[in-house]
């Protein structure tokens, strides 16, 4: 509830860690982090530092037999027994004599070459059947409040005053932070566009960081809204004479009358519609990473499939943790976004690791107040071979930055159907000037994938039954009874 004058004032709404141990790599002379060293385990699941050289280990991805193998460019590979792991810094020793890679191999291969044999092999190499994935997905918020001002705010709720409203958004706290986390199976199906999921837990934190005087005021404002609008109404927002209504809804302002049948329905009918829509919502988002892939032809990770839209390092031979890779530089010679890093397997020519980052704005877009500006999106995506000696998704991360501007009026009217006389009970309006910029990081982990048939995938029930339990601080222990 402390939050919810933003869904008072805000048009656009600004919309997991398995029991996990946060682990960091540093250099051992300079104790600098060492950002994205590879981190494989003996089951080849595989992830990546990231640019601070933080990792997490979730207890899904492994079992005590296996064993951690991490290794950097340019620093001495460790490797530890995860049964008697109980280090929270790795320090990893510089080489000695740091010289070039001196690799010898008849295959004297061009990086079109290379290219043209990924492309050859893509349905030998990659899962392309009915998978059931078993996986891990993270997406943390952070937000930063450049301005939140209300202009010629009026209302017809008494407590509800333009000095009180005008005191709240002054003191509204500059930096915030949330974090989403999930376990699930997802089922991809190649041949559809809708996966499925299974929820399986979920949770929900957030960075406590406001203002006592904030705090204070969001609670006056919780008991005149309380006390001012009616349980049964509902609520429309307008903006202006642009073509848009949106409905807004209150939970958890009133208590519920244990023994009105009609309002309980209504409240699990309500819950119900809640879980669909966040799982239906997860999905799309798991989904929005699978649909990076290299191999999917609408990617705009498209190195390989669109490959002479680019131009290419000379490759490199290499090694990611244990397999000799080429590593090769992609940059667009067109209009395409991305540029690149693929490394292949020299073996099977299958790309096991990509890591991209823009190069042009991702988005721009201004129209009647609304503004909103993409500039940032980098990320990396391993792939691994997991039961079938197929490779699948097995880890993907990634930063995405927005900003965003709206300058525009809006009311927020209260409706009540019940009420005799006319249906409309309060109005408040404002004009709002709002600049915001965001951070979305994203992290997927998958532990298992299965191949399943067509008719088990049909049988697949999506009545998921699961909500993010709320917590005001992180609680390592929180996936301890997942199985």
């Amino acid at each position: 509830m402390r939050h919810i004058y933003f869904l008072l004032l805000v048009l656009i709404s600004f919309n997991v860690k398995a029991q996990s141990k946060k682990v960091k790599i540093i250099d051992s002379i300079s104790f600098e982090p060492v950002p994205f060293a590879t981190i494989f385990f003996s089951n080849n699941n595989g992830i990546i530092s990231d640019e601070n050289g933080f990792f997490e280990l979730v207890s899904e991805q492994f079992s005590k037999k296996d064993s951690l193998f991490i290794s950097s460019m340019g620093f001495e590979s460790k490797q530890f027994s995860l049964d008697i792991f109980n280090d929270s810094i790795i320090r990893l020793s510089p080489k000695t004599i740091s010289l070039k890679n001196v690799i010898v191999t008849n295959n004297q291969l061009s990086s079109v070459e290379i290219i043209d044999s990924v492309k050859l092999y893509i349905e030998r190499n990659y899962n392309f059947g009915i998978t059931e994935n078993k996986l891990f997905f993270r997406q943390e918020f952070n937000q930063d409040l450049e301005k939140f001002k209300l202009n010629k705010f009026k209302s017809t709720i008494k407590d509800l005053s333009a000095e009180a409203m005008y005191s709240m958004t002054d003191n509204l706290p500059k930096k915030s932070k949330n974090e989403l986390e999930s376990l699930s199976y997802y089922y991809v199906n190649s041949d559809i566009d809708v996966p499925k999921i299974k929820l399986i837990k979920s949770r929900r934190t957030n960075d406590d960081n406001e203002s006592d005087l904030s705090k204070s005021l969001g609670d006056e404002l919780e008991k005149s809204l309380r006390e001012n609008l009616k349980s049964n109404s509902y609520f429309k927002i307008r903006s202006g004479w642009l073509p848009f209504s949106g409905d807004l809804t209150f939970n958890g302002l009133w208590e519920i009358d244990s023994t009105d049948k009609e309002q309980l329905k209504k409240l699990k009918e309500k819950e119900i519609k809640r879980k669909e829509n966040f799982a239906v919502a997860q999905k799309e988002r798991i989904q929005n990473v699978y649909s990076k892939s290299f191999f999917n032809p609408n990617s705009e990770l498209n190195f390989i499939l669109k490959s002479k839209n680019y131009t290419f390092s000379n490759p490199e031979l290499n090694y990611l943790g244990k397999e000799l890779v080429y590593v090769i530089e992609c940059y667009p010679k067109r209009g395409d976004k991305f540029k690149g890093t693929i490394y292949v397997n020299s073996d099977d020519y299958a790309v096991v690791r990509i890591e991209y980052e823009n190069i042009k704005p991702l988005t721009k877009f201004k129209l009647l107040g609304v503004s909103l500006f993409s500039n940032l999106e980098k990320g990396r995506m391993v792939f691994s071979k997991f039961e079938n000696e197929k490779y699948s998704l097995s880890y993907y991360q990634s930063s995405r930055g927005n900003k965003i501007s709206i300058k525009r009026p809006f009311k927020i009217i209260e409706k009540n159907k019940f009420v005799e006389g006319r249906k409309k009970q309060n109005q408040i309006s404002a004009k709002l000037d709002f600049i915001s910029s965001s951070v979305y990081n994203t992290e997927l982990q998958v532990f298992k994938v299965r191949a399943i048939d067509k008719k088990n995938y049909e049988e697949i029930n999506e009545e998921n039954q699961v909500l993010p339990i709320y917590l005001k601080e992180f609680k390592k222990d929180f996936w301890e009874d997942f199985e």
